[in-house]
């Protein structure tokens, strides 16, 4: 790679690392281009990044960000996948493709400038979406409201059969 593309490579990651809030390295070895596809595909649909790039080039790029403790997790086939929207989706993407592709291992994962470990992410990703999450709260809320009503409504129908 010449020297020019390798510092316009690092400053594009340095500018990922900046940016993100959520950032996840995996190792994959031996894993075929479909599910490589598939995956990245998952990915950009969470509205996340998935970069894949030379071991030094990372540990430049993180150098001075929040992901500074990632640079002796960049050995062998790194790759990292980062977002600055919703940590959650790129946990279950990342999650997903961990349990269906036994090539890929989790090496680090930082989230909101927090580590968090193989098993903290599979917590989050099992947790139901946000969509899902709020629909309970308005169903939780309106439930006593409505047998309030049914319980009102009970009451008037006694009252005016005994008149």
């Amino acid at each position: 790679m010449e020297k020019n593309k390798k510092i316009s490579e690092v400053a594009a990651l340095k500018d990922t690392f900046t940016s993100a809030t959520t950032a996840v390295v995996m190792e994959f070895k031996g894993l075929k281009v479909d599910k490589d596809t598939a995956f990245r595909k998952s990915i950009r649909d969470s509205k996340s990044q998935y970069r894949v790039s030379k071991n030094t080039l990372l540990r430049l790029a993180v150098k001075d960000t929040a992901f500074a403790s990632f640079a002796e997790k960049f050995q062998g086939a790194s790759a990292v996948a980062t977002t600055h929207h919703d940590a959650l989706a790129l946990a279950k993407a990342v999650q997903g493709f961990l349990k269906d592709n036994p090539a890929v291992t989790f090496k680090a994962a930082i989230m909101d400038g927090k580590p968090v470990s193989a098993s903290e992410l599979q917590a989050l990703a099992e947790l139901p979406s946000r969509d899902v999450l709020i629909g309970k709260l308005l169903y939780l809320m309106q439930y006593p409201i409505s047998g309030l009503a049914i319980v009102l409504d009970g009451i008037r129908k006694q009252k005016e059969s005994a008149a």
